[in-house]
């Protein structure tokens, strides 16, 4: 599987990948202003995608027949969008707001 030139890589939910996020959003703010400060547009942010990894407990959450507050509106579970209290792993993108 490919993956898009938008992903930088992968984080567990410890303290060292806690730090390394919370630096790169530190330098996306810093990069932002430096742009705007050159009258281009800004807006380059992280957006953080959960992954269950194997054998997660709360994948349960994400099947058929879960929770209604795990579903989408036609019934269907939320394999697509999984939370970061559920998650083992995120995967990062860098994004540009429109």
């Amino acid at each position: 599987m490919t993956r898009t030139d938008t992903y930088i890589g992968t984080f567990t939910n410890d303290l060292k990948d806690s730090a390394r996020v919370k630096e790169l959003r530190k330098f996306l703010t810093g990069m932002n202003k430096m742009l705007k400060n050159d009258g281009k547009p800004a807006g380059y942010y992280i957006k953080l995608q959960g992954r269950l990894g194997k054998d997660n407990p709360n994948a349960w959450k994400y099947r058929i027949g879960c929770p209604r507050e795990y579903q989408t509106m036609w019934g269907q579970p939320q394999s697509s969008c999984i939370r970061l209290d559920d998650a083992a792993y995120a995967d990062a993108y860098i994004y540009r707001r429109r």
